[in-house]
């Protein structure tokens, strides 16, 4: 194997499948395998859906992060390759204090942790984009999309059902053991095989030089996100609404679907087993759904995945609402899982291209991430309401509540245009 595999296409497609990995082992763990344990040790709905809520708090803020990392560009060591590396240790170090804590009476301190855990690894992820855009191939892009959120959903596989099934035999210590070497294994990877081809020439930087730098930054960074959202017409604005708004259906795609399985009765081997089905089925659909929309229409299959995205909750809702928790079948709620993951993949998928539509080329980096910050800030807001009615109203209620929601971006997506399409528009009204 060649000492940068930056050097090759295959190399570089590889590379960024291994990093996306690294950053969905731990979510994973935290927002899947946790949440069960969590929910196995007595802690109420209600305070699962604050510590979920917690782990994506970092992630609406990854936007105040990219300037730090373009400018703190650390070329004696390595470039934005230095900023992963940085992260991936601090990733493993909280990891590992977490072993230290108990869930139900430390539990304070365990969403403190977590929510510097998941600053670092909100910030890794900007610096592997910022290192996908700078060395990437323009013809290598999709396949490295794909590739990348495929890594992401595997390591999210590993990280959450793989850590269930190991709880389930050898107890929380053996998991967290073995999340912590696949994470640093990882690191290994990325220091010895991944090296950025565009590090300039070291220079010296003299402290007051790093100062000025970021402080005109910043003031470029206010000007560009200010220009491309409010300056550019109501394509940015209804894009930022829209981010803001759930993506289709969540309670099956994160912490209820844990906390249900536990509720259920189901072992750790079982929740295991449906975790891994959701999440597979999830990652197919991604590929399927983009491939749909690249033949039928963006907006088209937006409306429709988000549209059908409502059925597997409202079922399983009903279900509870008329017969009880107690009456769900395994493979019943095998196959919901499943189901909603399949749809939600696609949604996902969807939703993502249509923000690289809306996003100006010109602050491609910044606007993204802010998209993508509005859109985890509607993960966070989702986990948190949804877990304080099911304590309080109970399952039932919360799917028929969130059924309801859906509507609102059903609604704005008809408005939804990319900028391409925009200028075809006004190109005819001239």
């Amino acid at each position: 194997m060649q000492g940068n595999l930056f050097n090759t296409t295959k190399g570089r497609l590889f590379s960024f499948g291994m990093m996306y990995i690294s950053e969905g082992i731990p979510f994973g763990f935290t927002s899947i395998a946790l949440v069960s344990i969590m929910r196995q040790s007595g802690l109420g709905l209600d305070v699962i859906g604050i510590f979920t809520a917690a782990l994506f708090l970092p992630w609406t803020f990854k936007w105040a992060v990219a300037p730090f990392v373009d400018i703190i560009k650390l070329t004696h060591y390595g470039g934005r390759k230095a900023w992963i590396v940085a992260c991936t240790i601090m990733m493993l170090i909280t990891l590992l204090i977490s072993g230290l804590l108990d869930v139900v009476e430390n539990f304070d301190a365990l969403v403190s942790l977590f929510i510097l855990h998941n600053i670092f690894a909100a910030t890794q992820d900007v610096a592997i984009d910022a290192l996908a855009i700078s060395n990437l191939k323009p013809d290598e892009r999709g396949r490295a999309s794909g590739i990348m959120f495929g890594g992401q959903y595997l390591g999210i596989a590993i990280g959450g059902s793989g850590a269930i099934f190991i709880y389930g035999y050898w107890g929380f210590d053996v998991a967290l053991m073995v999340i912590s070497v696949l994470l640093f294994l990882n690191l290994l990877f990325i220091l010895f095989f991944v090296k950025d081809l565009h590090i300039q020439k070291a220079k010296i930087v003299t402290e007051k030089s790093v100062l000025h730098e970021l402080y005109v930054s910043f003031i470029y960074f206010i000007k560009a996100v200010f220009d491309s959202f409010w300056l550019s017409g109501r394509i940015p604005i209804l894009a930022l609404l829209f981010a803001f708004l759930p993506t289709g259906t969540m309670a099956l795609a994160y912490a209820s679907l844990q906390t249900i399985q536990v509720d259920l009765g189901f072992s750790n081997n079982e929740i295991s087993q449906v975790t891994l089905l959701n999440t597979i089925f999830a990652g197919i659909g991604c590929v399927i759904g983009g491939y749909l929309a690249d033949i039928c229409g963006l907006r088209k299959m937006l409306f429709t995945f988000y549209f059908l995205l409502i059925f597997p909750g409202l079922y399983l809702g009903t279900r509870i609402y008329m017969a009880g928790l107690e009456d769900i079948h395994t493979y019943e709620f095998y196959t919901i899982a499943t189901a909603h993951g399949f749809l939600f993949g696609m949604g996902f998928a969807v939703s993502t291209a249509y923000f690289m539509g809306a996003t100006n080329p010109m602050v491609a980096a910044t606007q993204f991430t802010v998209y993508m910050a509005f859109g985890n800030l509607a993960i966070m807001v989702s986990n948190y309401w949804q877990g304080i009615v099911s304590e309080h109203m109970g399952y039932a209620n919360m799917f028929f509540i969130e059924s309801v929601i859906v509507i609102l971006p059903l609604i704005l997506i008809p408005f939804l245009r990319t900028r391409e399409e925009m200028k075809v528009e006004q190109t005819l009204i001239r």
